[in-house]
Parts: C-alpha cells; structure tokens; sequence
C-alpha cells in the first residue's frame, strides 16, 4: 500500500467541543454555617464520637498548613438530629416542670378545700345545737305559760265561788280557807310568772349568733349590766341604776364565766413553763381549738386567735398569756 498523502479532506471534520460546566447548587445557609464551623478535621472528629481529636503532623517550617473542610450530608444529618434532640429535651424538661408545679398546687386547693370542709362541718354542727337548745326554751316557755293559764283559770273560778259563797252567806270557816286557797294560788300564780320570766332571754338572741356554751350570751349580757349598775350610780343616773339592779335580781349570773377564767389560770399554772399535750387537751375541753404552729402554738376561740409560746421565758409569761386569752374571750 502506499502512503496517504492526501489531506484534503480533513478539514471536514471538526474536533468535538467540550460540554459546558454546570455550576453547583448554591448551599443552604445552615450548610454554609456547618461549614464554616468545620475549620479542621478535628471537629468533625468529634462530631462523628471520636474520643480525641486526631493530632496532625506539624508542617514543615515555612510551608502553610492545608487544611480540608468536608461536610457531607451525613454530617449535617447528624448535627441536625442532635439539635433536634437537644429541643426535645429542653421542652420535655419544661413540660415536667409544669406538671410538677400543676400538681403543687392541686395539692395545695385540695389541703384548703379539706379545712373549708371542716369549718363548715363545724358550723353546722354548731347551728343544729343552737336550734336544739332555742326548741328546747320554746317548749319550756309554752309549758309554762300553760301552767300560768291554768292557774289564772283556777283562781278566776275559786273567785266566782267565793262570791258565790258570801252571796249565799256560807259558814265564816268555809270563806276563810277560800281566802286561803285564793292566797296561796295567788302566790303560786305569782312565782309561776317570776319563774317564766327569770328562765326568758331579755334581749332577743340573734338567729345567726352561735355560742361556744350554753348560755353564753346571757352571761356576758349580765356581767355587762353588772357593771354598767356602778357607772350609773357614779354618774348619778339612780332610776337607770335601780332598774338595772331588778334585772339583775330577776336574771342572776350563773358563774360559768368566772369559772372558765379560773380554768384557764389553772390549766397554765400547773402546766409551768411549758404548756404539753395534756394542757392543750384540757383546753380544748373548754371550747378552745388548738392550731399547729411552727415556732408558736395557736388557740382559737370563736373565730379569735392567740398565739402561745412553746417555751416561753418564765413562768410569769404564761400566767399573764392567760390572763390576756380569759380577758379576750370571758
């Protein structure tokens, strides 16, 4: 064969142009900040649950170090899922500190619901024996002004007959033990009505007022009258005096005052310095509710508190915290 010499031809073919670049897809702006994070290999060392980061060796003296950030994304998929995870922690832990606070105070309403039901079980209490002693003197007043009626019935009839019998003049000794029998049923009569009034409130009780004992607003409306006799009679009021000294007389106080005061002095007085738990139970006997305090006890007496040292300085002390609860509630 011979050679081709002939290069006539090639200029109809044209060499094959390059395909253009494409540029990459811009980086998202987390990526960007992972990436500039990532400065060294170290810190994705430790990304990735290395124990130590990877010492490189140092660069000869004068050459720069090269340094090669790779973010792939299996890294951004793991730093990502940390931070989740780090958000979910943080709004577990909020949610269980609300949850304990929520509890916290389910707790504390239903303590105060507890004690509201207390009182409230204690007034009840309190209102159904003042109902009872209120039908108790109603039913007493009714029996007695029966008996009164009664009474006043007989000696209308013992008086018809009696005119009736000196009318007719009867025998002298049969009027004379009519006049007897009208004597003594006039004094019966009259006793029947001091008794009537003497066990009759004279003040009317207020329906809403409830007593610690049985007659207690009696007793503190007599010692109030007791004592308003001497201001009258210093202040030359002697009718208001005079009449104040008939109700006295006709409504006599029992006592049941001073004697709850002297209770209360013995009770502190044989209890020393410092009052333990026999003293508290005897008065509560009195009517005294005892209140747990942390440094002080506490005593409450119709809606009135006092506090009372565990350990007070002396002896005098208690005696004079005594003396301020009997002068406060007697």
């Amino acid at each position: 064969m011979g050679s081709f010499t002939d290069f006539s031809q090639l200029r109809k073919f044209k060499p094959a142009e390059p395909a253009p670049a494409v540029p990459p897809p811009p980086a998202e702006p987390e990526d960007r900040a992972l990436a500039a994070a990532g400065s060294s290999a170290d810190y994705f060392s430790s990304l990735l649950g290395a124990s130590e980061p990877r010492k490189k060796p140092k660069p000869a003296t004068g050459v720069p170090e090269l340094r090669t950030t790779v973010v792939t994304p299996a890294t951004i998929a793991r730093v990502r899922e940390e931070q989740a995870e780090a958000a979910r922690a943080a709004e577990r832990a909020a949610f269980e500190a609300r949850e304990a606070a929520l509890l916290e105070e389910i707790e504390i309403q239903k303590s105060v619901s507890e004690s509201l039901a207390t009182d409230l079980a204690t007034a009840n209490e309190e209102l159904a024996d003042a109902k009872q002693e209120l039908a108790d003197a109603e039913a007493e007043s009714e029996a007695l002004n029966a008996r009164r009626l009664q009474l006043e019935d007989e000696n209308h009839r013992l008086a018809a007959d009696l005119a009736a019998a000196r009318a007719t003049q009867r025998d002298d000794a049969q009027l004379a033990a009519k006049d007897v029998e009208i004597a003594r049923l006039k004094a019966e009569l009259a006793e029947a009505q001091r008794t009537a009034l003497s066990s009759s409130v004279l003040l009317e009780k207020p329906a809403a007022f409830s007593e610690k004992f049985p007659g207690e607003l009696r007793e503190h409306v007599v010692e109030t009258l007791a004592d308003a006799v001497s201001a009258a009679e210093a202040g030359g009021r002697d009718r208001r005096a005079r009449i104040l000294e008939a109700v006295l007389v006709a409504n006599p106080p029992t006592g049941e005052l001073d004697h709850r005061r002297e209770a209360v002095k013995r009770i502190v007085r044989d209890a020393g310095s410092r009052l333990d738990n026999a003293a508290l139970a005897e008065l509560e006997k009195l009517g005294f509710r005892y209140v747990s305090g942390n440094k002080h006890h506490k005593l409450e007496w119709a809606g009135i508190r006092f506090p009372l040292a565990k350990t007070p300085s002396d002896y005098r002390s208690c005696l004079n915290s005594a003396a301020e609860i009997s002068n406060r509630v007697f």
